[in-house]
Parts: structure tokens; C-alpha cells; sequence
């Protein structure tokens, strides 16, 4: 595949194209006691309770008819093929969602919900499915969990609204699993203003990037071991390692047990209910406060989170 680089034009027609369907999310005090330093941007309000239906919709929308009669088909962990799924149910169109074995049950039945059909698959086999393009060889339209460069730049809007609501921004925070939402929020902040650091941070048991980086080849580190689903990476492909070498300030990990604390202090401080992937961005920022440069905006990015987990950090 192609490295899919988008220009700030690029993502400024997204925000154009999505406006209307998408909300734009509120920008918030990460708790009532902070004087500013962190900032949630809060994608778990999406209606489909993350930020993957800005790129989907972008990408889905531009469908031609033959395209959108023949349905659509893609791989995810949850928060990708709902928003393929609403966004095919937008279009009337036919969709189906391959997924891990091990998928969140909440985030199937919501597949479903919608319309879509799900297949699960074991978490290697889709990533190899992807990776060789055996997907796009189903006769249906194949929507790139993060590769496209029309799903790229709906979720390089993400930075835009950043920008335009907190003007002194110094950094962003963004969870990182294939890539697509980092690789667009950098690209477009950078390109708009070129001093805001983006940070990525990836959860331990699922974290090719920081490695990544570090050698400069795409890194694979087997199968993910982490509560963090959104964010469960097996690699780093060779097509949004450019990218992210590129735009990237740099990359963190967090472990799940901080994730889980994060989780927690947003339910309880802010009155947000973040999925795990969502979290890790406020527990990237908590672990290196002194390192990151604030004021930050931590992008949550999806809530989406198993209701017996957020049970359990209740109890």
C-alpha cells in the first residue's frame, strides 16, 4: 500500500464532509481541580461512541453507487466496524465486519445492531488478511481501518477542532494502534501549527511503535496482551511507519494497571466513561507530566469499555 500522507486541505475538506453527521466533540478540563495543564478531547461521544466514524463516513460517503450496491467490508476489534456499520446503514448499504475471536461483546452486539454481519476470525488471521490484501479481493468495498487516506484525513479533523478550541496547545496525546488517528491529527496539527508536539502511547502488552521508531523498521511484536483492545497492536506496517517517524514528537507506553487508574479517576473526576484505549492517553499523560508540555489535550478515543470492567474499578 501506499503511505497515505494527506495535506491540510485534504483534512479541512474532511471536516467539511463529516460536518453534519459527526458531532464535534467538546474539549474539557480533565478533572473540576485542574487549572488547565490537560485537556480531554472527548471522541467517546461519538454516536458511535468513538472517533473511527470520522474517517469512515468521510471515506464511506464518496462511494460511488456500484461501490455502495456492492457493501462493505472490513476488519476490527469493535470500534472500526461500528462505525462501518453506521455508516453503511447511513448509506443503505450491506456490510460485514470481520473480528477477533476475543472481540468486546458489547461492541459486536452494537455491529448488529446496525446491520452488519460479523465474522470472527483468530486476531492473527485478520491482521494477515489485511496485510496481504486478501480482503479487498471479497467483491465488496474494503473499508481500511486506517491505510486510507480519506479515513486518515477524517481523523486528522480531530486536530483541527483541537486547534481551533484551545489556540495554545502545546501538545497532543493520542493513542496509537494502526496508526490512522495519530498519523492524521499530526499531520494536520503540524501542518497548522508546527511548533504542538503530538505524542502517541500504546498500551505495554501491544506496543510495536516505540520500537518501532527506535530501529526505523516496521516492527512486529506477535499477539497483543492488553485490556486495551482499541489500541491492541500486533505491528507496525511499513505504510504508516513513514508517518508516524515523520510527524510524531515521539511514542510512550502505559501499562494496564495505569490504564486502569486513569479509567477510573475519569469516572469518578470528570464524569467520562472512557473504553481502555480511550484512557491511555490521560495515563500517558499522568506517568510523564514534566516530559509532556502543557497545556495538553489527551484525546480519549472511544467509550466503548465492557460494562463488567467499569464495574469492577466502581466496586
Amino acid at each position: 500500500m501506499d503511505v497515505p500522507r494527506v495535506s491540510l486541505a485534504q483534512v479541512e475538506d474532511a471536516a467539511a464532509r463529516i460536518r453534519g453527521s459527526v458531532y464535534r466533540t467538546p474539549l474539557v478540563p480533565s478533572s473540576r481541580f485542574d487549572s488547565g495543564s490537560a485537556l480531554l478531547k472527548l471522541e467517546c461521544l461519538q454516536p458511535t461512541g468513538s472517533f473511527k466514524v470520522r474517517g469512515a463516513w468521510n471515506m464511506m460517503s464518496r462511494a460511488s453507487r456500484e461501490e455502495t450496491k456492492r457493501g462493505f467490508v472490513t476488519t476490527s476489534a469493535g470500534n472500526h466496524g461500528q462505525a462501518v456499520a453506521w455508516s453503511a446503514k447511513k448509506l443503505g448499504a450491506a456490510c460485514t465486519v470481520y473480528v477477533p475471536t476475543d472481540a468486546v461483546q458489547r461492541k459486536v452486539d452494537s455491529m448488529e445492531s446496525m446491520g452488519a454481519k460479523v465474522v470472527r476470525r483468530p486476531h492473527q488471521e485478520i491482521m494477515e488478511a489485511m496485510a496481504d490484501d486478501r480482503m479487498a479481493k471479497l467483491g465488496m468495498t474494503f473499508v481500511h481501518p486506517f491505510g486510507d487516506p480519506f479515513v486518515v484525513a477524517g481523523q486528522g479533523t480531530v486536530g483541527l477542532e483541537i486547534l481551533e478550541d484551545l489556540p495554545g496547545v502545546r501538545s497532543v496525546v493520542v493513542p496509537v494502534g494502526g496508526g490512522g488517528l495519530a498519523s492524521g491529527i499530526a499531520q494536520a496539527v503540524r501542518a497548522k501549527s508546527p511548533g504542538v508536539k503530538v505524542y502517541g502511547v500504546q498500551a505495554e502488552g501491544a506496543a510495536p511503535l516505540p520500537r518501532s521508531l527506535a530501529t526505523g523498521k516496521a516492527e512486529d511484536v506477535g499477539e497483543p496482551h492488553t485490556i486495551a483492545d482499541g489500541i491492541g497492536a500486533t505491528r507496525t506496517y511499513d505504510y504508516m511507519l513513514p508517518l508516524l517517524r515523520e510527524h510524531l514528537e515521539g511514542a510512550y507506553t502505559v501499562s494496564d494497571e495505569e490504564i486502569r487508574v486513569a479509567m477510573k479517576r475519569l469516572l469518578l473526576e470528570s464524569h467520562v466513561a472512557p473504553e481502555p484505549a480511550g484512557a491511555a492517553s490521560f495515563a500517558c499523560f499522568l506517568k510523564h507530566r514534566g516530559e509532556i508540555p502543557e497545556p495538553a489535550a489527551c484525546v480519549v478515543s472511544g467509550g466503548n469499555a465492557d460494562p463488567a470492567l467499569l464495574a469492577s474499578l466502581l466496586s
